[in-house]
């Protein structure tokens, strides 16, 4: 009994409702809220898609970066943001085709403060090395300070690239 009394009583509200707003108005917030449910439905893979991405590039920026042996005290002195950028230039690089070999870390000290210098020897093709360089310079504070292209002979497509960047401080 206590159902049919809760479903009169809802009936009884609806009806007050109706009467006391109209017919237009309640049929466009029906109408509004129903778009809404519907946008937000089709909205929710994308959002899902989006976060599982975030995860996966956070996931890739916590992997420690292997630094030069020679070097050892060098990892106290990068910071958390260049260490990030860093990770960064290589996930670049590598999404491009382009093989890592080593790199060398060297902070410099010059007039406007002290900026970190990578040598990175790398392999690969001149196109996707262009592309990765292109977007290298859009999305990250940095200077291409020196580009080094060579290849065992004149027939062979793949380049052997030293490459030399400076990650600029960012200004806070």
């Amino acid at each position: 009994m206590h159902l049919k009394d809760s479903g009169a009583a809802l009936r009884w509200r609806a009806a007050i409702l109706f009467s006391r707003t109209g017919r237009l108005p309640l049929l466009l917030i029906l109408l509004s809220g129903g778009l809404l449910t519907f946008w937000l439905g089709v909205q929710l893979p994308h959002t899902m898609a989006q976060q599982e991405s975030l995860a996966k590039i956070q996931s890739q920026l916590r992997i420690r970066l292997p630094l030069d042996s020679q070097l050892p005290a060098l990892e106290s002195h990068i910071t958390p943001g260049e260490y990030q950028q860093v990770g960064l230039i290589f996930d670049r690089l590598s999404q491009n085709g382009l093989r890592v070999e080593a790199s060398r870390y060297q902070l410099d000290k010059d007039a406007t403060g002290s900026s970190l210098l990578l040598d990175i020897p790398l392999q690969g093709a001149y196109l996707p090395l262009i592309e990765s360089l292109e977007a290298l310079a859009r999305t990250l504070p940095l200077k291409i300070e020196q580009i080094t292209l060579s290849r065992a002979s004149p027939m062979e497509s793949q380049l052997r690239v030293t490459l030399r960047l400076r990650l600029l401080k960012e200004v806070p």
